[in-house]
């Protein structure tokens, strides 16, 4: 018998805004499967890959690197595909486009209709894009950013999370930006 498709979610995406949609597909012993890190308050699809395996590797350790059980809900399929292609929409409406591997990983949602989805997803926090910069992002990468936000959004369109020294900081108010609350930045490892 064959397995049905099945998808997969971070629990607590919309609490914190970033996390992982897994897809699968099972053909023949196979599990065709699309990732996407998915940041819904703003940045739609930051990373994505598409993987053909087989079943018992997708069940004892791909899925379990991705999103741990204690951290996994499920999700019906065409919500999964609402949820990944909503978040890319929010982001395009900034001009933000998805990782370049999402095209390649949206491949497993063939035959899933997103329009057979009753559930909806609100993006973006507070009714705004909210940036969080990334672990690997750097300080003039997440400035790049905002400063596009701001083009797209005007000054008060957004809301950001930055991690940033003193010196930064100046830097950020010098380019007009309102910083709110301050938290010291962790000193940089050598």
């Amino acid at each position: 018998m064959k397995r049905a498709t099945e998808a997969f979610v971070t629990g607590n995406l919309f609490e914190f805004g970033l996390g992982h949609v897994v897809f699968a597909r099972f053909r023949g012993g196979d599990a065709e499967l699309g990732v996407f890190l998915v940041d819904v308050y703003c940045q739609g699809v930051k990373d994505a890959f598409y993987a053909r395996v087989s079943e018992g590797r997708y069940d004892m350790e791909l899925l379990e690197d991705v999103l741990p059980a204690a951290d996994r809900k499920a999700i019906d399929p065409p919500s999964a595909r609402k949820l990944v292609e909503g978040a890319v929409a929010y982001a395009r409406g900034f001009g933000l486009a998805p990782h370049p591997n999402y095209k390649a990983a949206c491949r497993v949602f063939g035959g899933t209709n997103a329009a057979e989805s009753t559930t909806s997803f609100n993006f973006g926090r507070n009714g705004k894009p909210f940036y969080i910069q990334g672990r690997y992002d750097s300080f003039e990468k997440a400035l790049r950013m905002m400063n596009h936000l701001r083009a797209r959004c005007g000054n008060d369109g957004f809301d950001f999370l930055m991690r940033a020294s003193e010196t930064q900081n100046l830097e950020l108010e010098r380019a007009g930006f309102e910083i709110r609350q301050k938290i010291p930045a962790p000193p940089d490892r050598q």
